[in-house]
C-alpha cells in the first residue's frame, strides 16, 4: 500500500485504465450489426440504368440482420461498383437466372 500512497494519482489512473481496457477493446471491435441495432445496407443509392455488357461480376447479398432488403451489387468493367434497383426489370431477370442455375 505504500507504493499506492507514494505514487498517488498516477498509479490509480493506471490501475483504472487497466480495469477499463477490456471494455474499450470490446466496444472498438463491435461489428456493424451490433451497434444500436441499426441496419447498415451497402446499397443506399440504386440504379436501373446499366447495360448488361458493362457488368463483369455480380454479388448478391441476402437480407439479414445487417439489412432488411436483398441487395445486388454489380461490378462494372471500369472497376466501379453499383447497386441495382430491386424493382428494375434487369434485377428481376438476373435473380430469375440465378435461381434457375
Amino acid at each position: 500500500m505504500s507504493l499506492l500512497a507514494s505514487r498517488g494519482p498516477q498509479l490509480r489512473m493506471l490501475l483504472l485504465g487497466l480495469l477499463l481496457l477490456p471494455a474499450v477493446v470490446a466496444f472498438a471491435t463491435a461489428g456493424p450489426e451490433e451497434e444500436d441495432g441499426e441496419l447498415l445496407c451497402m446499397c443506399v443509392k440504386t440504379t436501373s440504368r446499366v447495360h448488361p455488357k458493362h457488368i463483369t461480376s455480380l454479388e448478391v447479398i441476402k437480407a439479414g440482420r445487417h439489412c432488411s432488403t436483398p441487395q445486388l451489387i454489380a461490378t462494372l468493367k471500369n472497376g466501379r461498383k453499383i447497386c441495382l434497383d430491386r424493382q428494375a426489370f434487369l434485377y428481376k431477370r438476373i435473380i430469375k437466372k440465378l435461381l434457375e442455375s
